[in-house]
């Protein structure tokens, strides 16, 4: 009998959705700032449970004071809007072993991930005086998720992620500057509203089948 050996190594994808934001300009994500978010990724499977992932991930993100009837936002009026463009790569593990029977088309699995990358944040607009010329930082994303097999190379999704800059307060542009020049607007932040990144949307993915050279039993 001859043998065909399948190795589904590579896996590529991507998704889009809606990408919010919280930090010192919005304590929590307000529905009337949420915009959209793009990502593209490739992943090297491991084994079942266990994928290398490597994302490039776009979002349009905006925040403003005028959102929340509260002192320091009422007093402070800020707003910004910027782009985050991150590259990052980590892990993603399957909590149930996923395509393990190339059989069945109802293949399912939740998911986790956790990544270590680096982000651009370009500025399109701030109330900020002389903000940073382009924010950066490293960048710790997370974020769960689930597939389903819906046919031999495609798998359909949703995903939940946060990026977590690192190490960085200054993303939104909004950070206490205690410079006496500085406007006293500009010095009225919270110092534990720290700045993330959300993203919730749809993924899909194709993995890439590759047939090896058919194995045949010896001749005795």
């Amino acid at each position: 009998m001859t043998k065909h050996v399948q190795a589904q190594d590579w896996i590529l994808g991507g998704g889009i959705g809606v990408s919010a934001y919280a930090g010192d300009v919005s304590p929590l994500p307000h529905p009337l700032d949420y915009r959209v978010g793009v990502k593209g990724f490739a992943k090297y499977k491991m084994n079942n449970f266990l994928h290398w992932r490597t994302d490039l991930h776009a979002a349009w993100n905006t925040g403003s004071d005028s959102r929340f009837d509260k002192p320091l936002p009422k007093s402070r009026n800020a707003s910004f809007q910027n782009v985050m463009i991150n590259l990052a790569t980590g892990f993603e593990y399957n909590f149930l072993g996923f395509r393990e029977d190339k059989n069945k088309r109802d293949s399912f699995t939740p998911y986790f991930f956790m990544e270590l990358g680096a982000g651009l944040f370009p500025i399109i607009e701030t109330t900020t005086e002389n903000p940073p010329a382009l924010p950066w930082a490293v960048t710790l994303p997370f974020g769960v998720g689930f597939k389903k097999r819906i046919s031999t190379h495609w798998d359909f999704g949703m995903e939940l992620s946060v990026t977590k800059p690192l190490w960085s307060d200054k993303t939104d542009t909004i950070y206490r500057d205690d410079d006496p020049s500085t406007p006293i607007t500009e010095q009225l932040t919270v110092p534990s509203w720290r700045d993330n990144y959300y993203f919730l949307g749809f993924t899909w993915c194709y993995n890439i089948i590759n047939v090896n050279c058919p194995k045949s039993p010896r001749i005795r």
